[in-house]
């Protein structure tokens, strides 16, 4: 049985000696393995004999490493014999076995940004030894930003090796202003079981300038609408940095002007309200409210603020104009209180408009706020080529159609009031006052319309004869701006004025002789000349391109609406909506049999008749509304289908 002793353990050896034979003759040296404990390893250097040992059979003792193990010999006196009795010899040897050590060795890589010390260091080795389960410092790493720096960005990681075994202590240092600008990384090891080699750590920290806030109003708030004419209280709000000394002047065009505010500061969480009185007026105002003294540079809002105080009553004409020769349009207007959004008030005209009676005068059907010029944004393409700050000119991709006098607002439909006038136009470059900030990129808002605002046009039209047709146009006034606009209609963009010569055409018809049900349900076409672009507004028909044949009599549709014709003229001004061609059934279907109809399982299906027809009585069924595609060969019912399985 093994022996233990001071951490490691033995055999003896036992040897079987004839009586009175010479003991190296017949074992020639005896040997003990000395074996370490787990944790634990034997150097032969560390073992000796005891100085005070001493034996008749004995002549020396040596010690060798063999691996891991070391091998104690005892070599005998040459004539050193056996006796008649055992022999045991007790060695007394000096030495123990000591604990074994880990290692560790690898490299760190550090990627460190500029203003920090110290810098990028790559494939650095580290390297130590211990026991099982100790745990110790491997290295410690400090990065410090340099004056007026913090860092923004720091971390230490494991790339390769075993991340439980490892333990990272990081202890950051702040500034008074709690600004981090110093961090330590303290690598610690605790050793597993096996040694570890090859590992990796990447170690990144990044840092930036410090930001140190400039004193400056930056911007402000304020209802910046019309004001009152009855005067009013408005509050303004100043933001920026604590700290930030500014003034404010409120100037009027009338010549009054007066300190609002005189080297205020502001306070804690960088802002101040005050109030702007504004009188009441009798006149029209302009106020100019300047911000100077510590203020951002460039100032993004508009620096005067530019007020207005109307009295006005702006007047809006709505007039119309054409040079294919319509005339008769009656003017409609309508007033308001400046900027008014008012409720229920709206353009009216009734007019009778006629063109020579040689002529056909056609309504085309539709009409919208394209057709009343002004009414929309002006410019080709208002879109702004470079940035500018407090300018007095900008410069668009292509300003056509854009006049001196002409307005910019920052309202989509062109809503008073108007931040800019434009004083002139070279080219693209447009010349404002006051002075302008725009981005590139972004369209500018120009309108020539003061503020005026129009919608929902409306027009309904009828036929008198074909020269003459009684329009009423109406339009609702959703805005009054500061001063009169006079919109046009374009009459030409609304109606058409056919010479009496010209014919359109072909268009393919349904016919009949009997009614107009029949016409617009027939399955055939005629082709059809007319005197207008529209069955609804033409006054002839004609069997050929020339228009000197006229059409036979008969009930004649186009596009769902149908009109009688005498054979000389239409019997009415108006055509009418064609009723429905089909009537739609859904009944219950089978490919199979009666049978299988009535007492097994079926679907349901769609089916379609001609109009008038019934399940009971029709001429034929089909699968497509318009009656040319027969439904499916089998079986069908109008009772509730059978779903019972058989």
């Amino acid at each position: 049985m093994p022996i233990t002793f001071n951490n490691y353990n033995f055999t003896s050896a036992i040897y079987t000696v004839p009586e009175n034979s010479n003991i190296p003759g017949e074992i020639g040296a005896a040997t003990i393995t000395i074996v370490p404990n787990a944790g634990y390893t034997v150097t032969a250097s560390n073992f000796s004999l005891d100085a005070s040992f001493s034996n008749q059979y004995v002549s020396t003792v040596t010690f060798a490493q063999s691996g891991l193990n070391v091998i104690c010999s005892i070599i005998f006196l040459p004539g050193a014999t056996m006796p008649s009795s055992n022999v045991t010899i007790p060695l007394c040897i000096v030495g123990e076995a000591e604990v074994a050590l880990k290692t560790i060795d690898g490299t760190y890589t550090s990627t460190i940004s500029s203003n920090i010390t110290p810098v990028s260091e790559s494939n650095v080795a580290y390297s130590n030894s211990g026991t099982l389960g100790e745990n110790e410092l491997l290295f410690s790493k400090t990065y410090t930003a340099a004056s007026n720096y913090e860092l923004v960005t720091y971390a230490l990681s494991i790339t390769s090796g075993v991340i439980s075994d490892y333990n990272i202590v990081q202890t950051p240092t702040y500034n008074a202003g709690g600004d981090l600008i110093s961090i330590k990384f303290d690598v610690y090891y605790t050793y597993p079981q096996v040694n570890a080699s090859g590992d990796t750590i990447s170690i990144t920290v990044s840092a930036k300038a410090i930001f140190v806030p400039v004193l400056e109003v930056v911007s402000y708030s304020m209802l910046e609408t019309n004001v009152s004419p009855g005067g009013e209280l408005r509050p303004i709000t100043f933001f920026g940095t604590q700290g930030a000394v500014f003034t404010v002047v409120v100037s009027d065009s009338l010549g009054g002007s007066y300190n609002l505010l005189t080297n205020q500061t502001l306070g804690a969480g960088g802002l101040f309200t005050t109030n702007i009185i504004f009188p009441q007026t009798t006149v029209d105002v302009i106020y100019s409210i300047t911000i100077s003294g510590n203020i951002a540079s460039p100032f993004v809002q508009p620096n005067p603020i530019i007020l207005n105080q109307y009295v006005a009553q702006p007047v809006i004409t709505l007039t119309a104009s054409s040079t294919d020769g319509i005339t008769g349009f009656v003017n409609a207007t309508a007033s308001g209180n400046a900027f008014l959004q008012p409720t229920g008030v709206s353009l009216n005209s009734t007019s009778t408009l006629v063109v020579p009676n040689t002529d056909t005068l056609v309504y085309g059907g539709v009409i919208d706020l394209s057709n009343i010029l002004y009414t929309g944004v002006l410019g080709a393409d208002a879109e702004v080529v470079a940035s500018v700050t407090n300018s007095p000119t900008v410069t668009l991709v292509d300003a056509t159609g854009i006049l001196a006098g002409d307005r910019i607002t920052s309202s989509p439909i062109g809503l008073a009031p108007f931040q800019h006038t434009i004083s002139s136009v070279a080219g693209n470059v447009l010349t404002v006052t006051p002075n302008i900030n725009a981005t590139a990129g972004n369209g500018l808002i120009v309108y020539r319309q003061n503020g005026n605002v129009i919608s929902n046009p409306v027009l309904q039209v009828t036929q008198t004869n074909a020269y003459t047709v009684q329009a009423v146009f109406n339009a609702t006034v959703n805005n009054f701006g500061d001063s009169d606009v006079t919109f046009t209609l374009d009459l030409d963009s609304v109606f058409d004025v056919v010479s009496g010569s010209q014919t359109f055409g072909p268009f393919g018809m349904g016919s009949s002789t009997t009614s107009g049900a029949l016409a617009c349900c027939s399955i055939t076409n005629v082709p059809i000349y007319l005197n207008s672009n529209s069955l609804f507004t033409a006054t002839e028909m004609y069997s050929n391109a020339a228009g000197t044949t006229l059409a036979p009599a008969g009930y004649y549709s186009f596009n769902g609406n149908w009109r009688e014709w005498s054979g000389t003229a239409f019997v009415s001004l108006l055509s009418v909506l064609c009723p429905s061609c089909f009537n739609t059934l859904v009944l219950c279907y089978s490919s199979v049999s009666a049978t299988d109809l009535c007492c097994n399982n079926s679907t349901t299906v769609t089916v379609y008749l001609a109009a008038g027809e019934t399940f009971e009585n029709n001429t034929g069924m089909y699968s497509n509304q318009s009656l040319t595609t027969a439904a499916a060969d089998g079986f069908y019912s109008a009772n509730t289908c059978n779903t019972q399985t058989p």
